[in-house]
């Protein structure tokens, strides 16, 4: 409470102090009030006054440790304002008495006294109220006086001097104005611009102002100033400024016979600062006799329907006004053209839109526009749709055997092909109606009458298991009657009409039964399923797939899961002793021993998966087409928008909404929309595309704002033209002659060894790239094709052998290791062998280098051919036919007369065999594959021992006699080629060599025959003539020894 009541005390003492100084005006030269200090200026203590007041109101609502927080810090607010003011007073020659009582606010007397201190005892001051301002007027660019109000005076209570005015001051120094003293004695002023003012530059000028009277400080009295007032003035505005337009000149087209209500909008501009000459009031077209009219916001319309033969455009002259009916100084040209009547629709495509195999993506209409003849659109929708359905199996897929695309989309092994390409292995499918017209695409045709087919036994497993899938790509037809139409059906070959599992289509919906076999009895089970899907009867291709995993039974149509909507109960089948028959189209009824039940449409890649349920990421994969439409800027669609693709992506549904037309609007516009269908595109995948046409239509409906004269948008039927792809040369080249011995044979040899596949494309050079292969002097300029290499997939090799393989005595067989490694199928029959599934050239090449031929009982074959063939995407591109001619070198036994026929044989193979290709070629025969003489007298008499040594010693003679003069030829030839180059060519003479045998008097024994048959090759060809030169000759023995071939100047 003690310190309450003391700044209480202290509070009052400080306004008794204030007041005192505020009657002491003759002694003290500044008056501290707030009327004669301006609020900008306000000093310590002044605040502390405002301060201490609003406190004591806040006191009321304070509790009583805040009030007296409150009122220390009052106090000590007090205490600075009354230093700051006594450091103030004494900076002017003020200072404080001592007193021994309390101080009042006379207390403070000057430091120095005057003999004139009483010649100026009061202030001036400026006749205006409290808190009022000086207002003030003036024109711009005028520099006249100031028209103030209240007017401007002061006044002093002093006489004399001291009580006249003498100065009105400015106290700012930024400020373009200057105040001047019109009558000292009255007090009276005024104030002038010092420089011409523009409104434009800046509206009013705040400043404030105060008076001096005219004390003389070297007469001793002091010169004293008033108050600060606040002076406000005005410049006001001069409509110096005409209207400006905001566009040179403006355009606008119209469509003729309509009426616009708002053409376009011509806009103007003011200069000026005041709303009153700033804004335009109104337009105005000049040209006279025209049938348009101008709103007072510029917008302008047409009186009357616009025609086209009456003029094709119209130039207007339009002048704008400001509010003090100014003109423009310059008037605009608005141009307006009269269109002829509009047809809606999208402008600007092309109806045939080539696409080149292998380029990417293709954009459909990258400059297409939607004519809408002036309509404002709110909304649009634009369906685009690909047809193609005539191509392959609903559009443009991968042509390869079922099983390899499972391989291609990583489905596990052991899946079976039941509707392969017809050959080798597979000749269920050659007497089925094919489609021919889909590049090699196997499509399978049954005409529901009478095309079914039994697949072998032995093919499918007997039993399934609980786990199994079925896949088929099926185009159902328009079904007749209500009959059974049968896709895949397993049923008793005999007696019985028992369906053990079947897959077929019944009014439209598609069923699969599944009897088990055995078990309990006892006991229902499911057994019938049933989905009601109009896929099934709608004429289009879609894949199918059912996955059991008894007793859950799934269908996948075009990889999209569905449920059966009804499934039924039945006995499980009793056990019978009759075989069952797998048919395929139809299904076999063997209590009637016939084919029902037949199936209408076509089928392609029918496939059955024993022991596997495919999971839905491959079965989708299955599905997945190579060709489509593609659209990828779906963040440069607008608000309101949506993007739909059917599950194939032929079709694309582009929405768009827009906001009326407005210029200041950013929305989503039709111009936008147009912009973002334009990146609509079309792609294909494969590396060899169909080549065809697949129609293209786009179906457009738009909604209005005006619903009455809405448009409508005509359908675009466009086509896209796939060109023919660069097709493929695929190229089989090795070895084509090769002799092997009866033992070799019979342990396995290797017929294409050095086979080599190359594919290959031509290509039509460009006039561009043909100048510049001229100027670069290359081999190919003047031609028009270039041959360039490219790699792919093979997916199936076919060997066969004429005449066909023996039964038990000779195969073909393929390193199983190898087959499991690169997941390819081997069949095998009498004719051949056939390897299956898709894989590279480089690994097919690797497999077939392996492909082992054996022939136990080659002793009764001269010789034999294999034949190789390759083809890719299911038989649509094929190689050529790569033949391999074995021959069979055979022993003779003399003293066995049936092989004295085969000798003669034997020596006109030999000779064939060195003369094969153009004399020699590729297939001479080495040192180690010539046949060698033995003798065998066992059994022979004297008289034949004597026959024969003579008849061996002819042939050795002859044999060294051809022998020498070949030595002789070639070394001829070697001492030219030496002076000529330097090194050694040497090559086979044949001329000079004949070799007879007598077949009464040796044995042969087969040699190893291992030659090349690469015309092309000549270093391979070097290398094997040097590795024989490296081996010494052999003498050539007399009878009972080895008789060798001396080939040391021979080159193959």
């Amino acid at each position: 409470m003690i310190i309450r009541w003391s700044v209480l005390l202290l509070a009052l003492l400080c306004g008794v102090l204030a007041e005192d100084v505020r009657t002491w005006e003759d002694d003290v030269e500044k008056v501290w009030t707030k009327d004669q200090i301006s609020s900008s200026e306000e000093d310590d203590s002044d605040k502390f006054w405002k301060e201490t007041k609003s406190s004591e109101e806040d006191d009321k609502a304070l509790s009583d440790d805040d009030w007296l927080r409150s009122q220390l810090e009052q106090q000590r607010r007090a205490q600075q304002a009354g230093e700051h003011a006594a450091q103030r007073l004494s900076q002017d020659g003020w200072q404080p008495l001592t007193f021994d009582r309390p101080p009042k606010p006379l207390d403070l007397v000057p430091k120095q006294q005057s003999k004139y201190t009483n010649g100026n005892k009061h202030k001036p001051w400026l006749e205006i109220e409290d808190g009022q301002i000086f207002h003030g007027l003036i024109n711009e660019n005028d520099m006249s006086m100031v028209e103030l109000h209240p007017k401007l005076k002061a006044s002093d209570k002093d006489s004399g001097d001291a009580g006249k005015i003498c100065q009105f001051r400015i106290t700012q120094q930024d400020v373009p104005f200057d105040a001047y003293v019109l009558n000292p004695n009255t007090g009276e002023g005024y104030i002038r611009a010092r420089k011409e003012l523009n409104c434009e530059d800046k509206k009013e000028y705040t400043f404030t102002i105060q008076a001096y009277d005219c004390g003389i400080p070297e007469k001793g009295i002091q010169q004293k100033k008033s108050h600060k007032a606040t002076v406000r003035i005005q410049v006001n505005d001069v409509n110096e400024h005409g209207p400006e337009f905001t566009a040179s000149g403006y355009e606008a087209t119209v469509m003729e016979g309509k009426n616009y209500d708002n053409i376009l909008k011509v806009e103007a501009e003011d200069r000026d600062c005041s709303p009153g000459f700033s804004q335009i009031c109104s337009y105005e077209i000049v040209t006279p006799n025209v049938p348009f009219q101008i709103s007072e916001d510029g917008i302008i319309s047409n009186t009357e329907p616009l025609q086209y033969v009456d003029g094709h455009n119209y130039i207007l002259t339009v002048t704008a006004y400001d509010c003090g009916q100014r003109r423009a100084d310059l008037d605009v040209l608005v141009t307006i053209t009269v269109k002829e009547q509009c047809h809606p629709g999208w402008k600007d495509f092309q109806k045939r839109i080539e696409y080149e195999p292998f380029s990417g993506t293709k954009a459909l209409l990258p400059k297409v526009y939607l004519e809408t003849c002036g309509e404002e659109v709110s909304d649009i929708t634009t369906t685009f749709t690909l047809e193609t359905s005539h191509i392959g199996k609903g559009c443009d897929r991968d042509t390869y055997s079922s099983s390899s695309l499972l391989k291609l989309c990583g489905a596990s092994q052991g899946s079976i092909d039941l509707l392969p390409a017809p050959g080798l292995g597979s000749e269920w499918t050659q007497n089925l109606p094919t489609d021919e017209g889909h590049e090699g695409d196997q499509v399978f045709s049954f005409d529901g009458r009478q095309t079914g087919v039994e697949i072998p036994e032995g093919v499918v497993p007997k039993n399934l298991t609980n786990q199994f899938t079925i896949a088929t790509w099926m185009k159902h037809r328009e079904t007749f009657g209500g009959d059974k139409e049968t896709i895949l059906c397993k049923s008793d070959k005999k007696e019985l009409n028992r369906h053990h599992y079947s897959l077929y289509v019944h009014n439209c919906k598609l069923m699969f039964l599944l009897r088990h076999d055995g078990g309990d009895l006892e006991t229902f089970r499911p057994a019938e399923f049933h989905w009601k899907i109009p896929q099934v009867c709608d004429k289009e291709w879609h894949h199918y797939a059912i996955t059991v995993d008894f007793p859950e039974v799934n269908l996948y149509v075009d990889g999209i899961p569905y449920s059966p909507f009804l499934v039924t109960d039945d006995w499980p089948l009793h056990p019978s002793k009759f075989d069952t028959r797998l048919t395929l189209g139809a299904c076999w009824q063997g209590g009637d021993q016939e084919l029902s039940q037949y199936f209408r449409g076509e089928l392609a890649g029918l496939l059955i998966h024993p022991g596997k349920t495919e999971t839905r990421r491959v079965i989708s994969c299955l599905h997945n087409c190579n060709e489509s439409l593609e659209f990828h800027s779906f963040d440069e669609t607008g608000p309101g928008s949506e993007v739909h693709f059917n599950p194939d992506q032929t079709q694309l549904f582009l929405r768009g909404e827009f906001t009326p037309k407005n210029p200041d609007n950013e929305a989503y516009t039709l111009d936008k929309y147009t912009k973002v269908l334009q990146k609509v595109a079309y792609q294909n995948g494969r590396q060899f595309p169909t080549p065809g046409m697949r129609a293209l239509k786009i179906h457009t409906e738009v909604n209005c704002f005006d619903d009455e004269t809405c448009i409508e948008v005509p359908d675009v039927d466009a086509y896209v033209m796939v060109l023919h792809p660069e097709e493929p040369t695929i190229n089989l080249s090795g070895t084509d002659h090769l002799a092997r011995r009866v033992t070799e044979l019979d342990q396995g040899v290797t017929p294409f060894r050095d086979l080599r596949i190359v594919s290959t494309i031509v290509r039509d050079v460009e006039e561009e790239e043909e100048e510049e292969l001229q100027e670069e002097g290359s081999a190919m300029a003047g031609g028009a094709t270039e041959v360039t290499p490219i790699s792919h997939n093979l997916d199936a090799c076919q060997i066969t052998v004429d005449p066909p393989l023996e039964s038990g005595k000779e195969e073909l067989t393929v390193p199983k290791e190898d087959l499991a490694r690169l997941r390819l199928e081997k069949s095998t029959a009498t004719n051949g062998l056939v390897i299956k599934g898709v894989d590279t050239i480089a690994n097919y090449e690797d497999i077939l280098r392996k492909v082992i031929y054996r022939n136990s009982k080659a002793g009764d074959y001269f010789d034999r051919v294999l034949k190789l063939k390759c083809s890719e995407m299911n038989g649509r591109y094929e190689s050529n036919e790569y033949a391999v001619e074995l021959k069979v070198l055979h022993t003779l036994n003399v003293a066995n007369p049936e092989s004295h026929v085969k000798v003669a044989a034997v020596a006109q193979n030999v000779a064939q065999f060195v003369h094969a290709k153009h004399g020699v070629g590729e297939s001479v025969v080495q040192p180690h594959q010539v046949p060698q003489v033995v003798a065998s007298s066992q059994s022979a008499n004297v008289v034949t021992s004597l026959v024969i040594v003579i008849c061996v010693g002819f042939l050795i003679f002859m044999i060294v006699l051809g022998v020498y003069r070949i030595r002789a030829a070639n070394r001829r030839n070697m001492d030219s080629e030496w002076d000529q180059a330097g090194e050694p060519r040497m090559e086979w003479d044949s001329s000079d060599l004949t070799i007879t045998v007598n077949p009464m008097d040796v044995e042969y024994e087969g040699a190893e025959s291992d030659s090349s048959d690469d015309d092309d090759d000549s270093a391979h060809d070097d290398s094997d003539s040097s590795d024989d030169d490296d081996e010494p000759p052999r003498e050539v023995l007399g009878y009972g020894q080895e008789l060798e071939w001396d080939s040391t100047a021979m080159v193959a």
